[in-house]
Formats: structure tokens, C-alpha cells, sequence
């Protein structure tokens, strides 16, 4: 990631307040199935708090960022295969956990 690619990634964060709320959900990836199910998972247990999706290129780019530093502990990722190393779909097709499980216990398990 460049410089101005990373200037514009840390100006979006703050130009769109992300900071006023509890949790950003970034989708990295394409998986129109999956993300509605982590989509649906996560507006479940925002609760009252209040929570932002992101996709698309602005998600990629957040992603992007978040992976050279935590900036935030606001922000989940909403895979089962980012960031790389993560082996979530591997405990799925092994039969080892359920989507459920994985999506409410492991992905959104810190909210």
C-alpha cells in the first residue's frame, strides 16, 4: 500500500466518524452468501450499539491498513479467510464447527 493510498484509507476512517461507533464490520472479500449471514449475525449482536458495514474497495483498503497496524480494536473482518492464516473454512469443511458457530463465536465473538 502506498503513501497516499494509506493517507486516503486513515482520511476515510475519520471522515465518515467511524470512531462514534461501536464496531465497523469490513467484508474484504465477495461472498454475497456468507456476508449477508455475517451481516445479519453482526446487527444481532450490536444490540443498542451502534455499528457500520463497509464493502467493496473501501473495505479492501481498510483491511489493507488494519493488516500493517491495529489501529482500532473497533473493526471486524468479516471472513472466513483474511486475514491470511485464518483457517476458519477449514474447520467448516472439516465438520469441526458450524457456520454459526464460527460466524457468531470466532468472528464476531469479541463484540
Amino acid at each position: 500500500m502506498n503513501q497516499e493510498r494509506l493517507n486516503n484509507v486513515r482520511l476515510y476512517w475519520q471522515k465518515d466518524e467511524f470512531d462514534n461507533v461501536s464496531f465497523v464490520l469490513v467484508f474484504p472479500d465477495a461472498g454475497a452468501t456468507l456476508n449477508s449471514r455475517i451481516r445479519a449475525a453482526f446487527e444481532v449482536k450490536l444490540g443498542e450499539r451502534r455499528g457500520t458495514v463497509v464493502e467493496g474497495r473501501d473495505a479492501e483498503d481498510l483491511f489493507a491498513l488494519y493488516s500493517l497496524y491495529a489501529f482500532t480494536d473497533k473493526l471486524v473482518i468479516g471472513s472466513f479467510d483474511l486475514p491470511h492464516g485464518r483457517k476458519l473454512r477449514n474447520l467448516l469443511d472439516s465438520g469441526v464447527a458450524t457456520e454459526e458457530t464460527l460466524i457468531n463465536d470466532v468472528i464476531l465473538g469479541a463484540m
